[in-house]
């Protein structure tokens, strides 16, 4: 990761206590989800995660990866529990090898801990500089944001935010900066810019190269949900939009998962600035005035959006079935309301509507040794799962047999 965290584990344990810098906004390069990471960082301390992983301490032998480091791709929640799913029977024998007690982990701690594991690392897309190059001159950013000492006078020099690593940081610069963009670019009959998926992440990557040394990362602390329901409603969003599944609204129904969601803050960045035309005109018709966003406001409404799922890829039920069936997992379980209850696992029928990528983790740790212990008496073998997989055992759960 480019902002590596080279601090030990007692200054990191010291910010997520006290949470806000006051010399700058509190930020890291994370993902953000709900849940409380500074409980997060409790229960990986006191649930003995800490005996074997890393945190991105100099010089420590840690027997298990460092968390901390920065994955080679986007790994979202489904992604962290199936690594957690696939790395699983390593963990355990580990565990036992040193003497580590067991704990279990409800879901809200599980959720606290997968926050605590966001805010270390940054689980965004990484970007490529060169890209992101291309991009600002193929999109005619440069005709007037200058970039260090080149490019163009109109706008603010974009290398003033190389410090900014985390995509939650530019929605928000981008989103204030789009009224004045607009009304300069509607007087120049200049066509509004549309961004691709991958363009924020790129282009942050570049204007990452621009970063002085003497600099220092902005932080950001993790988002309140809680708040941020508040905030969308404070701030006009909810006139547009629904979240609760229902309702007619002119904009999207943040409430449904769709499969045209972004999964990222990045692209959801891209999305944001590419609808804003259209989202200024609507809201100009309905008399809505354009609200001012701080950081910590678009943190709590992106932490908001994802205690909702808005950003949880869609699975497919009918790969999950199938998938049920190829990892053995019929073997030990029933989905079937009417099942007759005379396999050894617990009948799946009652999880349907309730699960997620973190109950699906919450499980396997409370449950996993024991699991593990009965596959390998039947010479089960454990058998790996990949992110996709996840999510779509995940709603083959939730919809049912």
């Amino acid at each position: 990761m480019k902002a590596k965290i080279n601090v030990t584990i007692i200054l990191l344990g010291i910010l997520l206590a006290w949470g806000l810098n006051p010399h700058c906004v509190f930020a890291e390069d994370k993902y953000l989800i709900p849940g409380d990471a500074r409980k997060g960082w409790q229960a990986f301390s006191e649930k003995g995660c800490i005996q074997c992983h890393g945190m991105g301490e100099k010089g420590k032998n840690s027997i298990a990866p460092d968390l901390s480091r920065r994955p080679s791709s986007h790994l979202s929640s489904g992604g962290l529990a199936a690594a957690m799913w696939n790395h699983a029977p390593e963990m355990w024998e580990k565990m036992s090898a040193k003497w580590i007690k067991f704990e279990r982990l409800n879901e809200t701690e599980m959720s606290d801990l997968f926050a605590f594991l966001y805010f270390i690392r940054y689980l965004d897309e990484p970007g490529s500089a060169a890209k992101g190059k291309e991009v600002l001159r193929t999109k005619g950013c440069t005709e007037c944001h200058s970039i260090g000492e080149k490019g163009g006078k109109i706008g603010p020099d974009l290398a003033m935010w190389a410090e900014f690593t985390n995509p939650v940081l530019w929605v928000q610069m981008m989103w204030n900066h789009a009224l004045k963009m607009k009304n300069a670019m509607d007087k120049g009959t200049v066509a509004w810019p549309k961004l691709g998926k991958d363009d924020v992440a790129d282009i942050i990557a570049y204007i990452r190269t621009f970063k002085s040394s003497k600099k220092e990362d902005v932080f950001l602390a993790p988002g309140d949900p809680a708040e941020g329901k508040q905030l969308f409603s404070q701030k006009g969003c909810a006139q547009c939009h629904a979240t609760q599944g229902t309702g007619i609204t002119k904009g999207a129904n943040l409430g449904v998962q769709k499969k045209d969601f972004p999964p990222t803050i990045g692209q959801f960045a891209s999305l944001m600035w590419n609808h804003f035309p259209q989202m200024f005109d609507e809201m100009q018709k309905e008399n809505i005035k354009i609200p001012e966003l701080s950081a910590k406001d678009i943190a709590a409404i992106t932490a908001y959006l994802f205690s909702i799922r808005y950003f949880d890829p869609i699975g497919d039920r009918v790969s999950g079935k199938k998938l049920f069936q190829e990892k053995r997992c019929n073997i030990c379980h029933d989905i079937r309301k009417d099942a007759g209850g005379k396999k050894e696992g617990p009948n799946l029928a009652k999880l349907k509507g309730i699960v997620s990528p973190i109950y699906m983790a919450t499980a396997l740790w409370n449950h996993g040794p024991k699991m593990i212990a009965i596959m390998k008496e039947r010479n089960i073998k454990w058998r790996k799962i990949a992110d996709k997989e996840l999510i779509d055992l995940v709603a083959y759960f939730n919809e049912g047999d």
